[in-house]
């Protein structure tokens, strides 16, 4: 048998009027064979293609055969389809506990393209990292991988399997009376050919649907017996190049689902491409359809008594790294009733409690850990951070130095010393700090920014500079960006450079937000807003150490009205001071003192208007109602209802400067409040821009209504309030 090599191009067409070796970047076999008119194509390249199996960009295509006999080279097409038919086949068999724990087994069938481009993959990667790759794979899902089976990727004549355990803490969030759960694991992944040209032009280029395969997704859930559950409708639609149905059952408090979508041509003709994405919207449609569970059990739900602290504790870690701290704080409780000398609960409890800025809770929870073990390798950072967040700095110097006692390599509390040594103005103390903790993470770039503030306050101006041309280098970032101008901005230095960085963070933060939509809200969005107060109250007073006035008070206002910033507030109080406006000025001093972490300077400018600090306390309690009406939208007498709910509201700049509604979107709570999604759609939202810039601003509120008075108020979170999606 003598083989002939090919020459092909695995990313283009063949332009046979162009005969260049350039067209070519791959090289594959065929075996012509002594029957008349057939042949073995071969991919000898990749090691482990199953036989005659071609990738899917290898079929279908002309290539230049080269005949190993002498023959003439010529060009040929490669075959169409696979020699076995495509599929994968992934199935998932799990239990979900009383208190939400979901553990299940996975196991995947692949054959075809899938299964060449996951042969290649572990193939390539050693057998050691294998778990990662998986980790990878299961991504979607989350939770702890387990008991990995891999078949040989060399073992071409069998499918290639892959099989593991996955448990993830709180799949359901059993705190909840309802709850929607999207089913794991299942992504049909159709091309979306939406900018298609819809011709009838017969020269157009075919659309790619990619390879004839067929695609089987199978579930079985078992739930806790406190829940109801109520399946998703079934679903089919067929076409002559496709065909896609699910079906849904449930049987007591066992759930089974099965979805296959079988493709059977790989490229339709350009004018249906309305007809294809029709299809795809319906596929879309159903795979977005969730299994809704509701607790049967009257009243509040409660973490189950018979709960064992290993699994309060595990429930409780991955609530605090899903943002829901409330939840995370009910079972790290529970966990300590459970065993009140647990060695991990009072850690993970005191930065759930930090995270809600409930610091004196975290403080007692710190101190609850360092009881049990006083050589902790958290607990004295924590609790330097807990005690910085209060100010009560000579407590966080001692929890600080304690950490570095225990750990004289302790990254974290050489850096937070340094910054906290910086906020209390001891620059000479903050310098050596943040050195040594940018020796210990030398690609820390904010840490570098945290160094350069540093040199700055000390008169080192060149020192700084280059400190912050490092921290760009090390991470070119809008928040590395804003963060370099702020500090250049409070000391009035290379203010042309502030503005600059300044701008630029705030532009690459608007562009960003443009995308937000509430129907694909994820998690990594929500910081956005906070960012954007930032960058645009350290704009604003890169504007205020220019002299310009005008422009630091529409973008400082602009961050102070959305964020309610105690150090935003004081920025903006000194402006209206500066104008000669000191009755506004006065008011906004008041307010910043009740507003997120005041600016302990403001008591004093407060002080210099009102006469003497004897004043300031009255001040204070005298506008401090206004600062929760500020954030209060009043729907009028229009309560049918007793409850209260979450939604998000989406606004971008309407008219002059008004805040107009683009799309709003109930959250969690009382349904039945989902009658009011109008009403917030025309509400009127005091929220100003400080220019002309297309942006996007997310805000998430609770409406909360009354039979008793008739009203419906609905309250807008703070921005750094915002923590979860759902």
């Amino acid at each position: 048998m003598h083989a002939s090599s090919v020459l092909i191009n695995s990313s283009r067409k063949l332009d046979p009027d162009v005969p260049s070796p350039a067209q070519f970047d791959h090289v594959i076999t065929m075996l012509p064979m002594t029957t008349p008119h057939e042949e073995v194509w071969m991919d000898t390249t990749s090691e482990v293609a199953p036989f005659r199996l071609l990738a899917y960009t290898l079929r279908h295509k002309l290539a230049l055969v080269i005949p190993a006999n002498g023959g003439t080279p010529h060009l040929e097409e490669t075959p169409a389809d696979t020699p076995m038919p495509d599929s994968e086949i992934s199935e998932v068999d799990g239990k979900v506990n009383d208190i939400g724990k979901l553990e299940a087994h996975v196991h995947y069938t692949f054959r075809g393209d899938e299964e060449l481009l996951l042969r290649s993959v572990f193939r390539r990667v050693p057998e050691a990292q294998w778990q990662r790759v998986v980790e990878n794979v299961n991504s979607g899902m989350g939770g702890e991988v387990t008991n990995l089976k891999i078949s040989d990727p060399a073992a071409t004549r069998e499918p290639f399997t892959m099989s593991y355990d996955v448990a993830r803490p709180n799949f359901l969030d059993w705190s909840k009376k309802k709850s929607d759960l999207i089913l794991p694991l299942c992504q049909f992944n159709l091309p979306d050919l939406s900018n298609a040209d819809d011709d009838n032009d017969g020269d157009a280029e075919p659309l790619k649907l990619g390879p004839k395969a067929d695609y089987v997704y199978k579930i079985k859930l078992e739930l806790p017996a406190k829940y109801t559950a109520h399946a998703p409708l079934a679903f089919s639609v067929k076409r002559d190049y496709a065909e896609y149905q699910a079906t849904y059952k449930l049987e007591g408090t066992t759930f089974t689902a099965s979805r296959t979508l079988t493709l059977r041509q790989d490229e339709l003709p350009a004018p249906r491409a309305t007809d294809y994405q029709a299809f795809r919207r319906a596929v879309t449609s159903d795979l977005g359809q969730f299994l809704s569970v509701e607790n049967t059990v009257a009243g509040t739900p409660t973490p189950p008594a018979d709960m064992k602290v290993d699994d309060l504790v595990e429930s409780g870690r991955a609530a605090v790294a899903a943002g829901n701290l409330p939840l995370a704080i009910q079972l790290l409780k529970r966990a300590t009733e459970v065993d009140p000398k647990n060695k991990y609960v009072w850690n993970f409890l005191g930065g759930a409690y930090l995270g809600l800025r409930q610091n004196d809770d975290a403080i007692a929870a710190l101190h609850k850990q360092i009881e049990i073990n006083p050589y902790d390798e958290y607990a004295y950072n924590a609790l330097g951070r807990a005690y910085w967040q209060e100010r009560k700095y000579d407590e966080a110097v001692t929890a600080f130095n304690k950490q570095i006692e225990i750990n004289p390599l302790d990254k974290f509390s050489h850096a937070g010393l340094g910054a906290m040594y910086s906020e209390w103005h001891k620059y000479d103390l903050a310098a050596p700090e943040l050195e040594k903790a940018a020796s210990l993470t030398p690609d820390n770039a904010e840490l570098q920014v945290s160094l350069g503030d540093a040199y700055l306050n000390l008169g080192q101006d060149d020192k700084a500079l280059a400190t912050f041309d490092h921290a760009v280098e090390l991470s070119a970032t809008p928040t590395v960006w804003n963060n370099i101008a702020y500090q250049l901005s409070l000391k009035k230095s290379h203010l042309d450079r502030a503005q600059q960085y300044a701008e630029s963070a705030v532009s690459a933060t608007t562009a960003a937000l443009r995308n937000v939509t509430l129907d694909r809200l994820t998690p990594q969005e929500l910081p956005l807003v906070s960012s954007l107060i930032a960058y645009w109250d350290t704009l604003g007073w890169v504007y205020f150490g220019e002299g310009n006035l005008d422009q630091a008070e529409k973008y400082v206002a602009a961050a102070w009205g959305l964020g309610h910033h105690g150090e935003v507030g004081d920025h903006l109080g000194q402006i209206y001071e500066k104008r000669g406006d000191k009755n506004l000025a006065l008011r906004t001093y008041a307010l910043s003192l009740s507003a997120l972490r005041p600016d302990p300077e403001t008591r004093g400018r407060l002080a210099s208007l009102t006469g003497g600090d004897t004043k300031v306390d009255a001040t204070v309690a005298k506008y401090k109602e206004d600062l929760q009406q500020l954030r209060t939208i009043d729907l009028g007498k229009v309560a049918k209802e007793t409850g209260s709910a979450d939604f998000f509201v989406l606004l971008s700049r309407g008219k002059g400067s008004a805040a107009t509604v683009e799309a709003v979107k109930f959250a969690s709570g009382d349904e039945k409040l989902k009658v009011f999604t109008d009403a917030l759609r025309t509400a009127e939202y005091r929220v100003t821009f400080p220019d002309d810039t297309p942006v996007k601003i997310l805000r998430r509120g609770i409406l909360s209504c009354s039979t008793a008075t008739g009203t419906c108020m609905f309250v807008l979170m703070l921005p750094d309030d915002v923590r979860t999606v759902d």
